[in-house]
């Protein structure tokens, strides 16, 4: 099995956390320049890793401040700070309070441990799934084309749908501009006994659109509508699941055995978990920005509304 793309990284910041971490080092460690390291880093912990380094330091030099009678300057120059007062700065913008001031009061303060989680494999090591997290998602509106799904079949005519839809794209009202491609999966009920569900589900294939158009309202805006007939419909404005995807491979090339793992993975982790009881299971929404991709990793973000 290969390594997980952000160990060597992790591992070379706590080698090096007494020290001054060059970010061009660091991102050597995992093969990628620094432009990319950061993009991929944010991507999947939602903070950059000059961020985590600087938050990591700090954290730690709480140890020294409480255990040691090492100077300000020197616990600072100890960390990798070239002076006592951008240590000093730094110390109050994480914690509001000075260096001085903590040593001689100890309060409680929210430190940053080193990050364990180096995402879940998926179909392959060197994919993986982060998350889930809870986010605030804007209400976006979509325009695109449904498609009625089989669930036999899902993994291999869901991924054919997004990319016959994103050929064409360019033919939709402002999707010649567009560059973030978005997947909407309903799962209708079963309306003979209100409880079961059918065996497919309606996949919208769609880009967002700030147009004016006659948008379904939300009673019905998962309508079941005729397939190849252009369609509206709206997603967010509500607290979301969000989980997020970094796979070695171009955005086109998605494989169904990833696939299917990806879904096991989300399933488990919150459909069949009683601790997320108030997610939404019937509606779900895919965004890949076809310009993040660095020409090694797809990025894609997965969420779901909590009810």
């Amino acid at each position: 099995m290969s390594t997980p793309l952000f160990a060597p990284l992790f591992q070379y910041i706590e080698t090096n956390l007494h020290k001054k971490i060059n970010i061009e080092d660091a991102s050597r460690t995992i093969f990628l320049s620094p432009v990319h390291t950061t993009r991929l880093f944010s991507f999947a912990y939602g903070i950059t890793p000059a961020e985590y380094i600087r938050k990591r330091k700090l954290s730690e030099s709480l140890r020294l401040l409480q255990e040691t009678d090492k100077t300000v300057l020197e616990i600072a120059l100890h960390f990798g700070f070239s002076h006592e007062q951008s240590f000093t700065r730094a110390f109050f913008a994480e914690f509001g309070l000075t260096p001085g001031k903590y040593r001689s009061t100890r309060p409680e303060l929210p430190v940053l441990l080193p990050i364990p989680d180096f995402g879940i494999p998926c179909g392959s090591d060197k994919n993986r799934l982060f998350g889930p997290e809870t986010v605030l998602f804007p209400e976006i509106h979509l325009l695109g084309i449904w498609h009625k799904i089989p669930y036999r079949n899902s993994t291999k005519l869901a991924p054919k749908a997004a990319l016959d839809f994103w050929e064409h794209h360019k033919e939709f009202p402002g999707g010649e501009n567009a560059t973030v491609f978005y997947g909407l999966t309903h799962h209708p009920n079963q309306n003979k006994n209100g409880r079961e569900m059918v065996d497919y589900s309606h996949y919208l294939t769609a880009i967002e659109t700030n147009a004016c158009h006659n948008f379904l309202p939300p009673s019905a805006a998962f309508t079941p509508i005729a397939a190849d007939i252009p369609a509206t419909a709206s997603f967010g404005g509500v607290f979301c699941i969000k989980f997020h995807y970094i796979g070695k491979h171009h955005y086109r090339e998605l494989s169904q055995q990833t696939a299917k793992q990806m879904y096991r993975i989300i399933r488990k982790n919150i459909y069949s978990s009683t601790a997320n009881p108030t997610v939404d299971g019937s509606i779900h929404l895919e965004k890949i920005d076809t310009n993040e991709y660095n020409g090694e990793y797809c990025l894609m973000e997965w969420y779901a509304p909590i009810l």
